[in-house]
């Protein structure tokens, strides 16, 4: 896991037990004091693991409620480090907030920190009740209570109410060789003992609005001109439609005729893609990997990287058929130039225009800070180095000539030869 999953833990522990209970944590789980939480490094989930089994011992309470006592710590911490902001622009209902996950985890994952984790998926479903089924998959087994954790505090800070959480199922599901742990909570909103009237949990039940009649009709021609990297298709795969930058790179592609494995190979999540995939982690952030270069960079080459698309699936039509809606998966002036594109390519529409320019500034000012602390780095060794050379000079002048002298001579003062 990411280290910064173990500063937050380390944080919990000092707040609440205070250091020394910390320090017999990490004597215990075999860290030297110092390694056991470094922010920008990665620790195997055996270490991580071997971190909470020792909280647990030491502390004296169950693994179950270290996670979950940790699930909810982890959002005051995280609104604490400047994400404040942030989760509270994420939906204005809890469970926006829930679909939303995926995203989030993808771009602190693959964006800020490009550690390319294996994080994990939700999906909500609104019961007729009010209550809310939510979905967790992850491929680590036994981290669920951190979900309760983290949903009873998101209720509490970002939207004022209070909900119970249960399991409601909990069940390990095998798609081809991957194996997830799939638990369904149960999610109850606590009704507010001073009568005072609050926001739903959704917000899904009081906007149904109906379409059906005045929607303009675009062909899709102009929607592939609008939007050249979408890609429909069937339960089956096979093509419906897609935007002219498909068009242009894969020019045999025929509707009804070539399926999207044809074209592309799924990076991100890391599951088989099928309909019944494409279901279970519709919230999920979908990267493909074009299957050869075609006509899409300008000057052909070996040495062309592999273009990555990025984009979200949308069930329509009652889910006869998906869209997939999405962009060139890059972020960097480099990363450009490396698959031979232009800004051009993106529709001014696009964000991703907004995120290379930003990001090349934001890179920018990171190389200088780099620059300035090796600059750093070195001023101190040299000054280190210096201070070793003054006091084998003060040894060597101890040992030639009386104390005294060696003094007088240290601090400057002339001595008389006599």
């Amino acid at each position: 896991m990411f280290g910064w999953i173990h500063e937050s833990f380390r944080q919990l522990v000092t707040r609440k037990y205070g250091k020394d209970i910390w320090e017999k944590i990490v004597h215990m789980a075999k860290f030297e004091l110092g390694t056991e939480s470094e922010i920008a490094h990665y620790y195997n989930d055996d270490e991580t693991l071997r971190l909470v089994n020792s909280m647990a011992n030491v502390i004296g309470i169950p693994i179950e409620e270290i996670w979950e006592a940790y699930g909810g710590f982890l959002i005051q911490f995280t609104m604490e480090t400047g994400w404040d902001e942030l989760l509270r622009a994420m939906a204005p209902d809890l469970e926006g907030f829930l679909d939303s996950l995926d995203s989030l985890h993808y771009f602190i994952d693959h964006v800020v920190y490009k550690t390319k984790l294996r994080g994990p998926s939700f999906r909500c479903d609104v019961q007729a009740d009010g209550t809310l089924l939510l979905h967790y998959y992850s491929k680590r087994s036994g981290l669920y209570p951190i979900v309760k954790g983290v949903v009873r505090e998101v209720a509490r800070r970002i939207y004022d109410t209070e909900v119970v959480m249960k399991v409601q199922e909990r069940k390990q599901e095998h798609l081809d060789a991957f194996v997830t742990e799939h638990v369904v909570f149960v999610i109850t909103q606590i009704e507010n003992a001073n009568s005072v009237q609050q926001k739903s949990i959704s917000s899904k039940a009081d906007s149904q609005i109906d379409l059906s009649t005045g929607i303009y009709e675009i062909s899709s021609t102009d929607f592939g001109l609008a939007f050249p990297y979408h890609i429909c298709f069937d339960p089956d795969l096979f093509l419906e439609h897609f935007g002219n930058f498909i068009k242009k790179t894969y020019p045999n592609a025929t509707r009804q005729e070539t399926r999207v494995t044809d074209l592309l190979e799924l990076v991100h999540p890391e599951v088989p893609f099928s309909y019944e995939s494409i279901k279970y982690y519709k919230n999920s952030l979908f990267v493909f990997r074009l299957k050869g270069l075609g006509d899409i960079v300008h000057n052909p080459s070996d040495e062309a990287k592999t273009v990555l698309l990025k984009g979200s699936m949308v069930f329509i039509d009652e889910g006869k058929y998906i869209l997939y809606m999405c962009s060139v998966n890059v972020t960097t002036v480099r990363e450009l130039i490396e698959r031979n594109l232009h800004l051009s390519d993106m529709q001014r529409h696009d964000g991703t225009r907004d995120v290379i320019m930003l990001n090349q500034s934001r890179m920018s000012q990171v190389e200088l800070n780099r620059t300035l602390e090796e600059t750093t780095k070195k001023l101190k060794k040299m000054a280190q180095e210096l201070e070793i050379e003054k006091q084998k000079t003060d040894e060597l002048l101890c040992e030639l000539m009386p104390a005294s002298v060696a003094d007088s001579l240290r601090s400057g003062k002339t001595m008389d030869a006599s």
